[in-house]
């Protein structure tokens, strides 16, 4: 076989020129036909209970695009038209729980919704209506035979790629959590034993100050200064670390005190509001904590805002936390790409959670960062 014959099209058509003549004035027939076709044709998905997990009008609706890409592979009459017809399909209805069996039963169904529709045309002429079959059977079995292979691949490849997602999301859920713990840890040492040093340091220094002449004391009292200085810086990194409010009192306790803190360092005034009907699960709080604390670091660093909000709403399928500025807002093209303003630590730390992050901005509008979690899972 030579290259040419090697990547030539594979013909639908049986061969002859007649039959080729036969499905052009088919195809031209469904065409005409196609409104009260693809009616019938829906109606028969319908009765027969078929594509269960889709509404009604979502049925009508994939029944008119499915229609057209069908009678287009017929009239184009090669393999590779009917392959993409089969992907095309394929891909817009496996993400919503269709079966094979489904899907079989679906081209099955149009093909006797067609076939009765050159009947009632031709029965008159039984001889020309033989031949009329004669020359749609071929195509019409090489097409729910590609689409049921087609449909298969795609399955499974989807299937493949959820495998695979789910377990890049544990994997990054375990090795979040592993961090967050050893940030819990290094949080409470520079809270708790940096602390207790630095108490008993001015202890010593008020021990110290009652044995030494008041010029002394002075100096002393300089050093108590900036120990007490010391105390604060440790103590914010404490808390921005990890702080101890999140975990004792939950997540809207401390996305006030983040607010509180992170405005008074910044002259911004940030307000949160929202409330939640109860404590979330650690990795949902964190996760959540986290994405406003990353979306108030850009507010300071690049939004150029007087004023922040700080939102969260909860119902019974998900919670969202959203953070609002009046800065000086951005173009969309920044977004590009998913790698500016944190975005892509935010996006692998709500992708763990089955979560999605939304950016909406543009110049002289302010920014509005809106992260979504499921609640049921």
């Amino acid at each position: 076989m030579t290259d040419v014959q090697a990547k030539a099209p594979r013909s639908l058509e049986t061969g002859a020129d007649s039959s080729a003549v036969l499905l052009r004035g088919l195809v031209a027939h469904l065409r005409q036909q196609r409104t009260e076709l693809r009616k019938e044709w829906a109606r028969r998905i319908i009765m027969a209970r078929l594509l269960n997990t889709m509404t009604d009008e979502e049925i009508f609706a994939e029944v008119t695009s499915v229609y057209d890409n069908y009678v287009d592979a017929l009239e184009t009459g090669t393999f590779e038209a009917l392959q993409a017809y089969a992907r095309n399909l394929s891909e817009r209805i496996v993400p919503r729980g269709v079966q094979t069996d489904e899907v079989v039963g679906v081209v099955l169904l149009l093909r006797d919704v067609l076939a009765r529709s050159f009947f009632a045309r031709y029965r008159s002429d039984f001889k020309l209506l033989n031949r009329i079959l004669d020359a749609y059977e071929p195509a019409a079995n090489r097409i729910a035979n590609t689409v049921a292979v087609g449909f298969v691949q795609e399955r499974e490849r989807i299937i493949r790629e959820q495998q695979k997602a789910i377990r890049d999301a544990r994997v990054w859920r375990e090795l979040n959590e592993t961090l967050e713990n050893e940030v819990k840890k290094i949080a409470h040492a520079l809270h708790d034993e940096a602390g207790q040093l630095l108490a008993s340091v001015h202890m010593a220094i008020a021990d110290i100050a009652d044995e030494l002449p008041p010029r002394h004391r002075e100096r002393l009292n300089e050093v108590k200064w900036l120990l007490g200085k010391i105390e604060t810086e440790l103590r914010n990194l404490s808390h921005e670390l990890r702080p101890m409010v999140l975990d004792r009192l939950g997540l809207v306790p401390a996305l006030q005190f983040l607010a509180e803190n992170v405005g008074r360092r910044a002259g911004v005034a940030i307000a949160v509001s929202g409330k939640l009907a109860a404590r979330l699960a650690p990795a949902v709080e964190i996760t959540l904590y986290r994405i406003a604390q990353e979306a108030l670091n850009n507010v300071i660093k690049h939004a150029r805002a007087s004023t922040a909000n700080v939102e969260l709403r909860q119902t019974t399928e998900r919670v969202s936390c959203t953070v609002r500025d009046d800065g000086v807002g951005f173009a969309a093209d920044r977004l590009e790409g998913g790698t500016g303003l944190g975005l892509v630590g935010i996006r692998e730390r709500l992708g763990a959670l089955g979560g999605s992050v939304h950016i909406a901005s543009q110049p002289g509008g302010g920014t509005t960062l809106r992260a979504e979690i499921p609640l049921r899972r």
